[in-house]
């Protein structure tokens, strides 16, 4: 008989496996009353088992108008970048060895917010209230102008203004850390934004900033959600500065251009080089240009600066779908004085909302709906990745064409307050004579024959305002030949007025080749002309004799256009 051998069946129950839960620590929580001032963390404490050592310290800043300001620096081994909650969850700078995004001279402090007031006016030009490399507007508009109502054209008051809605002058009322203690290790930074805006609105914004250890990437990822009762329009953008030592000499701007667009006849003076860079140059005029993107199979796309030698980079990437739409602004001007250039890639253009209405690019929010952005930046410090990258790029472009306008789009039928709104090279003056008859005047032309305004009364009338001597003045000269060339003279009569010597004026209109009538001052003009002391300067007479608008400024050629046909 054979030995029946005991055996033993054994049931085995595999046990799920839990990924180890996240290291959170909360540092600010304004509903909580939670505040950490100062917090030191370390990857070897966090993160033991990750092969590179990383850190994140908060702390305070101190002193003047940056007294009280939070900042979050992050280093993950490779690369570091700082978070500034104070204000809207900036990025102030992002640096891997030599190359520096943000702030390159020690005065450039940042102020808090408590002393900036955002419903004041401030020149339509000034920024000095944000030295960050990153920051946000929005969400109800990025800004709403002014005009105040001076004879002065170079006053306080006949200054053009600008109503900012920065969400980035808000403080965060949330932060916290978020780490994966597994694999890839990413870090985490996010922040909650509430925006409340007196019958216009409530948003609430989460961001998150993240990075993975020895990574020479970062990634930036929004979440925005509308908390009023009703449907609301909104908007984002998110402006970013490029300056040395990545911008200068023959850098490059490198993209899958769609379209591009300038937004004045200055920039449209050099749009098909609106990519290149030149060296610093002083006294030169910003050029800007709205940049439309191609895309690949999932709408993502990457754009790149570059330097000379194409060993240092930055990359953007993000969704057109998101994002469709990018402004790109250039101010080569000496380096004292700002020598940089800036993209905005938004929702839309940074225009006025009532321009960018008719482009049909102002979204709306349902209540309680939501919408995400995400941008991932990743820095470059050798050749071989910024060649790598531009790869990548062209093979989302795919050997498409860019289209090129010649000039501004502005639409035609915009109003005059929304032409004005949309102005960036010139500012209204004179206002308080809008709408008023303009006082008559006779003048000689440089040929001896007289001219009385009151001659052309039944026509639009543009009188012009400039010298020989006037930089801005010469360059508008083209485009008002242009203008004589494309409008009748029966419907539209332009009077050219210098104070300079007869003969001077004569010799140069006749060089330049002036086709519009050129008049010549010498001290009888009435007012508000006798007031003049900024040029150029334009009036624009109606057909019944009434100032419809005075401008000071360079103005393009279609804007002028827009402006005789507005109402």
């Amino acid at each position: 008989m054979s030995k029946l051998l005991p055996f033993i069946i054994m049931a085995v129950v595999i046990l799920p496996v839990h990924a180890a839960e996240p290291f959170r620590m909360v540092l600010i929580d304004t509903e909580q009353n939670i505040y950490e001032e100062t917090i030191q963390l370390a990857g070897s404490d966090v993160t033991p088992d990750s092969p590179v050592s990383w850190s994140l310290r908060k702390y305070v800043l101190h002193g003047g108008k940056q007294e009280g300001i939070d900042v979050i620096d992050v280093n993950n081994g490779k690369l570091s970048f700082t978070v500034v909650p104070t204000r809207g969850m900036s990025i102030l700078r992002a640096q891997i060895g030599d190359l520096n995004l943000g702030p390159d001279s020690p005065d450039k402090i940042l102020i808090h917010p408590k002393h900036i007031d955002p419903k004041t006016p401030t020149d339509l030009d000034e920024l000095k209230d944000f030295s960050e490399w990153m920051f946000r507007s929005g969400l109800k508009f990025f800004r709403e102008s002014e005009t105040g109502d001076s004879d002065d054209s170079i006053g306080d008051k006949g200054k053009m203004k600008t109503l900012r809605d920065e969400i980035g002058l808000i403080s965060a009322s949330q932060v916290e850390v978020v780490i994966e203690r597994e694999v890839p290790y990413r870090i985490r930074i996010r922040g909650r934004i509430d925006q409340d805006i007196t019958n216009g609105g409530k948003f609430e914004l989460w961001t998150e900033v993240s990075t993975e250890p020895n990574s020479n990437a970062f990634q930036i990822s929004d979440k925005i959600t509308n908390l009023s009762e009703i449907k609301q329009e909104y908007e984002i953008l998110y402006h970013i500065d490029f300056g040395r030592p990545l911008i200068g000499k023959d850098a490059r701007f490198f993209g899958p251009m769609r379209r591009v667009t300038p937004i004045d006849e200055h920039s449209a003076s050099d749009v098909s080089n609106f990519y290149r860079y030149h060296g610093p140059t002083a006294e030169f005029n910003e050029q800007g240009y709205l940049l439309q993107l191609w895309a690949d199979d999932n709408n993502q796309t990457k754009v790149m600066f570059h330097n000379a030698a194409r060993d240092n980079a930055v990359s953007m990437a993000l969704s057109v779908e998101q994002l469709p739409l990018v402004g790109l602004w250039k101010n080569p001007a000496a380096y004292e004085d700002g020598y940089v250039t800036a993209l905005e890639p938004g929702t839309s253009f940074p225009r006025n909302k009532t321009i960018e209405r008719q482009f049909g690019q102002v979204p709306k929010l349902a209540p309680n709906q939501s919408r995400s952005f995400v941008i991932d930046f990743a820095l470059y410090v050798d050749k071989e990745q910024v060649s790598n990258t531009q790869a990548q790029i062209a093979k989302i472009w795919a050997g498409r064409k860019t289209k090129f306008d010649t000039g501004p789009h502005v639409s035609a039928k915009a109003t005059l307050k929304e032409i004005i709104d949309a102005a960036r090279t010139w500012r209204p003056s004179y206002a308080s004579w809008h709408g008023k008859p303009a006082p008559d005047f006779t003048l000689i032309d440089i040929a001896g024959a007289r001219h009385s305004l009151s001659d052309y009364r039944g026509r639009d009338v543009m009188i012009i305002f400039w010298a020989t001597w006037c930089g801005p003045c010469i360059r508008e000269i083209p485009d008002l030949i242009e203008l004589r060339k494309a409008v009748s003279e029966d419907d539209l009569a332009m009077l050219a007025i210098s104070n300079e010597r007869l003969d001077l004026v004569k010799y140069f209109a006749e060089r330049a080749k002036m086709n519009y009538t050129v008049l010549v001052d010498q001290g009888t003009l009435p007012g508000p002309y006798n007031k003049v002391n900024a040029i150029p300067c334009s009036f624009f007479v109606d057909p019944e004799g009434k100032i419809k608008l005075a401008t000071t400024g360079l103005i393009s050629l279609e804007e002028i256009k827009a402006i005789l046909e507005a109402e």
